[in-house]
C-alpha cells in the first residue's frame, strides 16, 4: 500500500513538472511554433476548409453576399482572394494562427491552449473566419489599457463582422472608451451604405435568419436566457473578468451554436477542467458521428461564467463600467 502511494505521489508531481514546464514562458513560443506548423502541414494534406471554399473564398473575390455576415467583412477578407481557393485557404490559417497567439496574449490566455483547443482547430478544419472577431477583441482590450480610444474602433469594427459574437462586447467597449471608439465604426457604416446601398442591413437580415434554427424552440428561448445571464456582469469585479463573463454569456444564449466560436473563451485565462471540458464533445462526436454531441459543449461557458462569478464577485453595481482594473505585465502582455 506504501509503495502505491509513494509510486502515486511520483506520479503527481512528474505530471506537475511537466505541466509547469510546457506551460513556462520560455517554452510557450517553441511549443506554439513546431505545433502550429505540424497543423498547417496537415491542412495542406486533408482534405479540409469546407467553409472557405463555399463562403469566404467567393467572399475574398468581392462576392459580398456569399456569406451570411455583413456585406463589409469582404474588406478584411479581399487580400486573400488573390490566390487559388486551396492556397488562400492555407495563408489564411496561418494568419489565424498569429491572430490566435496575438490575441490570446493580450486577453491573458495562453497560446497554446488556444492552439491546441478542439474548438480552433475546428476553425482551421473548416476555414471559418471567427480569427476576425477574435482579432476585434484583442485589438480593442489592448487600445482601451494604451488609452488609444480611436484604435479600440477598428476592434469594434472587426467585433462586427459577427455581430451575434460582438454585440453585447462592442457595446460594452464603447462605455469604457467613450465616443471616441465610435469614430471608425461610423466612418465604417458610412462607407459601407456608399457602396453597399443604404438598404444593405435589410438585404443581408432577409437571409440571415434562416441560420438560427428559426422555429426550434431553442431559437425563441435563447435571447431571453441571453438576457438573464448577461445580469451576471453586474456582480463581476474587475474589467477584464467582466468582458470575459459577456463572452460566455453570449456563448450559452445564442440561438445558434457555432461550436467553432467557442474558442473566444481561452483566449482569457482559463482553468484546467474548462480546458478539458471543451474536448468531451468532439470525441463524442468522433466515436459516434453525431454532431449533436456538440451541444454538450454549452457546458465549457457555464463553468466558466459560475467560476468568475464565484471568485470576482462584487456587490451589485450600475457603475459596473467605471471600475477601474489594476494594471499589470500580464494584462499588459
Amino acid at each position: 500500500m506504501e509503495a502505491t502511494s509513494k509510486t502515486r505521489a511520483v506520479t503527481q508531481n512528474t505530471f506537475k513538472s511537466a505541466w509547469k514546464y510546457l506551460t513556462s514562458k520560455r517554452m510557450q513560443p517553441i511549443l506554439f511554433v513546431e505545433v502550429a506548423a505540424l497543423i498547417l502541414l496537415g491542412l495542406s494534406i486533408m482534405p479540409g476548409g469546407f467553409d472557405y471554399k463555399g463562403y469566404f473564398h467567393p467572399l475574398a473575390q468581392g462576392c459580398f453576399s456569399c456569406t451570411y455576415n455583413p456585406y463589409f467583412t469582404e474588406w478584411f477578407m479581399r487580400p486573400f482572394g488573390f490566390f487559388s481557393w486551396h492556397t488562400s485557404y492555407l495563408i489564411f490559417s496561418a494568419v489565424s494562427i498569429v491572430i490566435a497567439w496575438w490575441s490570446a496574449r493580450r486577453l491573458g490566455g495562453s497560446p497554446f491552449v488556444v492552439l491546441t483547443s478542439a474548438t480552433f482547430l475546428w476553425v482551421l478544419w473548416l476555414g471559418q473566419i471567427d480569427v476576425l472577431p477574435a482579432l476585434g477583441l484583442g485589438l480593442a482590450w489592448w487600445a482601451l489599457q494604451k488609452e488609444r480610444s480611436v484604435l479600440a474602433g477598428l476592434g469594434l469594427l472587426l467585433l462586427a463582422t459577427k455581430p451575434q459574437l460582438g454585440g453585447f462586447i462592442i457595446v460594452m467597449l464603447v462605455l469604457w472608451g467613450g465616443w471616441r471608439t465610435l469614430i471608425i465604426p461610423a466612418l465604417g457604416a458610412g462607407l459601407s451604405f456608399a457602396i453597399y446601398g443604404l438598404d444593405w442591413p435589410l438585404r443581408w437580415m432577409s437571409y440571415t435568419p434562416q441560420t438560427t434554427f428559426g422555429g426550434t424552440a431553442w431559437f425563441y428561448i435563447a435571447p431571453a436566457w441571453l438576457l438573464i445571464t448577461l445580469i451576471g456582469v453586474f456582480f463581476i469585479k474587475g474589467r477584464r473578468e467582466q468582458l470575459h463573463y459577456i463572452v460566455a454569456a453570449t456563448m450559452v444564449g445564442a440561438p445558434f451554436l457555432g461550436a467553432y466560436s467557442f474558442f473566444l473563451l481561452l483566449l482569457f485565462p482559463v482553468r484546467r477542467w474548462e480546458i478539458a471540458v471543451g474536448y468531451i464533445p468532439f470525441a463524442l462526436m468522433g466515436i459516434t458521428g453525431n454532431q449533436w454531441w456538440l451541444g454538450l459543449l454549452l457546458a465549457q461557458p457555464l463553468l466558466v461564467m459560475v467560476r468568475l462569478l464565484r471568485e470576482n464577485y462584487q456587490p451589485f453595481s450600475l457603475f459596473f463600467w467605471r471600475q477601474s482594473q489594476p494594471e499589470t505585465p500580464q494584462n499588459l502582455a
